[in-house]
């Protein structure tokens, strides 16, 4: 079943109003609601007395409708009375300054006080509704993540973190590069928290260390809850991510979880219709299997200013595209917007007259019955990629230690890649460094500066059993350390790759630095961007050179490919605009088994899902005007029921899917 609802806040409607929701949305089509995961003050309004009769009076409501409940661990807003009585449970930002109440996500992770009161509610919780019915799955707390805490209780886990990390005192000051500016510790109890000088930039280990120490918490603090859900509970566990935010690891939280979900807010990316399909791509590869979107957007947002609100058909468009790239769940935020609060202008299906004239509920409700429609026909399909980008937590971490003065931006360079897949419609996966890489054609590595004999054994495998592999500029030039390698770069790889680098140079925007394409790329021209290394090719070929800029001067070349065994290795030295990725792909597809789903306009997005049998093509014009899209054989449009072939015309923000 393809689950389809909304989340939903009892506790901020009148009684009378269930009934009327519940009614409502049962005509839209939903058949699932998440709620409870902001009302602690609500399910506990004072120490030790819970209150979960209005909730399972709300559950019933809906029950009666045949709509079936989500429920979330309410521990994303602690009630006053907790942190009026415990203050120490409140975190301490970068800045020094306390994290007050008056928000939310006002907690510490690490604070034993804070996860025994988590302990107490998530057990109630679960002891009272864990294997009802009505109940299908739990979400733990909201959008965990932050903020970053600095406080006392971290200084000192953190301390006894690197103690368990490294064997001695002598191991962490030779690993960490101590000498420098001599930070030569004696004494665990020297080593500062990363943000205690925040004028100068601190050790990039200790930086990367306490990085790791954060994330690790944060999956700790939800394990302990995930951990008494499934003691107490039959039903699945869920958390709900923020696309390529990255505090913490998402892949390995989500070892702990049965279903990875996040939160889908594209209106800031409308025009960059590209990172949002890759925020989907990217959690379909927690778990590598379908997902759901716990919160799609489908109205107005507050952020710093009001954003705008969908087009119509937008909202519908932005829901075909998350299934499309694997969602088996689509629930809307919100039901209705607050009248109340600071998310009073975060709209939803209704607007705040409750009525049935938004809008958004009618283009939700046309949803519906089409998800109706298909949703038994593409159960079961999953979609498939040969291409997939690495994109492991701890590169960014890595490159994130050069604070303010980092030459290029982790997440541009990985969109840079993706954009160039997602233009040509080939299914791409994001997959962490311990994944099987045998299972794709292609792996891009778009940014990977960390690099040890594990990985660089890895990657070789694959190339050797016939595996592409291409590689960003500033691959492999530090250990897992955040040490800088004493290799000729790119360290470990360089025999893969056939270069040898000693010289490159960051970009500044008076400088311009041109290369041309060679070989597979003849007559093809890219001017640098941010950075270029100067390849010095051993057994690889040229695939571009510089022409402009002091990298010409000594003939360096800007792009290799090297014939590794049955693969092929290609290192990419610079970065340049959209033409340079686009043509890197094209490359690829006539030189591996890839091939796009299908030829499209730009604009039109064409994405496949499948189980092996039967085989869904989704063409999705991301785009206000009318678009054509030519099919490359007979297909059956399962929505409009109709035998379509030739030319194909999609509305703006139109939809069409595709059965063979």
């Amino acid at each position: 079943m393809l689950r389809f609802g909304t989340a939903y806040y009892p506790e901020h409607w009148p009684r009378e109003r269930w009934e009327r929701d519940s009614e409502l949305m049962s005509k839209a089509g939903f058949n699932t609601v998440r709620m409870a995961e902001f009302a602690w003050s609500k399910l506990e309004p004072e120490e030790g007395k819970f209150n979960f009769e209005w909730l399972d009076e709300a559950i019933d409501i809906f029950d009666e409708k045949g709509i079936d409940v989500v429920l979330g661990t309410p521990t994303a807003a602690p009630p006053p009375w907790l942190t009026e009585k415990h203050p120490e449970v409140l975190p301490i930002t970068e800045d020094g300054q306390i994290f007050g109440p008056g928000m939310r996500r006002h907690y510490c992770v690490n604070s034993e006080v804070y996860r025994d009161y988590t302990r107490e509610i998530v057990s109630k919780m679960a002891e009272k509704f864990g294997n009802d019915n009505r109940i299908i799955g739990w979400q733990t707390d909201n959008e965990l993540g932050s903020p970053v805490c600095y406080c006392d209780t971290c200084r000192s886990k953190f301390r006894n973190w690197l103690r368990e990390r490294y064997d001695s005192l002598e191991e962490l000051n030779d690993s960490w590069g101590t000498a420098f500016w001599s930070h030569t510790y004696t004494k665990w109890s020297q080593i500062p928290l990363p943000n205690e000088n925040p004028s100068m930039n601190p050790n990039p280990s200790l930086h990367l260390d306490y990085k790791r120490f954060f994330s690790d918490s944060t999956i700790e603090y939800n394990r302990l809850q995930t951990e008494i859900l499934k003691e107490k509970s039959d039903k699945w566990v869920c958390h709900n991510f923020m696309g390529f935010y990255d505090n913490f690891d998402h892949y390995e939280m989500c070892k702990d979880l049965d279903l990875a979900t996040w939160d889908h807010y594209p209106t800031k990316l409308r025009d960059t219709y590209e990172e949002v399909s890759a925020g989907h791509d990217l959690t379909y590869g927690f778990k590598e299997r379908p997902f759901w979107v716990m919160e799609e957007q489908c109205s107005y947002l507050t952020r710093d200013k009001i954003t705008a609100t969908p087009r119509p058909g937008e909202t519908r468009m932005w829901t075909y595209q998350s299934i499309a790239h694997g969602a088996d769940g689509i629930m809307y935020f919100r039901w209705r917007p607050c009248r109340f609060g600071d998310e009073q202008f975060h709209g939803g299906v209704l607007q705040h007259d409750g009525s049935l004239e938004s809008p958004a509920y009618q283009e939700i409700k046309q949803i519906g019955e089409e998800v109706r429609k298909i949703g038994g026909e593409i159960e079961g399909t999953k979609a498939n990629s040969e291409v997939a980008i690495l994109s492991p937590y701890e590169q960014r971490w890595s490159m994130e230690t050069y604070r303010n003065h980092s030459p290029y931006d982790y997440q541009e360079e990985i969109i840079n890649y993706y954009r160039a897949l997602f233009d040509a419609n080939i299914n791409t996966a994001f997959i962490p460094k311990y994944r099987d890489f045998e299972d794709y054609e292609v792996l891009i590595a778009p940014v990977l500066p960390m690099m040890n004999s594990s990985l660089s054994s890895k990657i070789e495998e694959f190339v050797r059993n016939g595996g592409t592999f291409v590689a960003g500029f500033r691959t492999g030039i530090k250990d897992y350390n955040n040490i800088v390698t004493d290799q000729s770069l790119p360290g470990e790889l360089k025999d893969l790759f056939g270069i040898e680098i000693h010289d490159y140079t960051s970009i500044q925007e008076n400088q311009e630095i041109e290369f041309v394409g060679r070989n597979e790329l003849e007559g093809k021209k890219y001017l640098s961007r941010k950075w270029a290394d100067c390849l010095e090719p051993k057994s690889a070929k040229t695939l571009a050179q510089y022409t402009e800029g002091w990298p010409a001067q000594e003939n360096y070349s800007a792009i290799t490919k090297n014939e590794f065994s049955k693969g092929q290795a290609i290192y990419v030295g610079s970065s340049s605009d959209e033409n340079l990725y686009r043509d890197l792909i094209e490359l690829l597809v006539d030189s591996t088994d890839v091939s796009p789903i299908m030829n499209s306009e730009e604009g039109v997005e064409v994405i496949e899902r499948s189980d092996g049998q039967k085989k869904f093509i989704f063409v999705i014009n991301h785009t206000n005007h009318r678009k054509k899209t030519k099919l490359d054989r007979e297909y059956k449009d399962i929505l409009g029921e109709k035998i379509l072939s030739g030319n194909v015309e999609l509305e703006p923000y139109g939809v069409r899917v595709l059965r063979e």
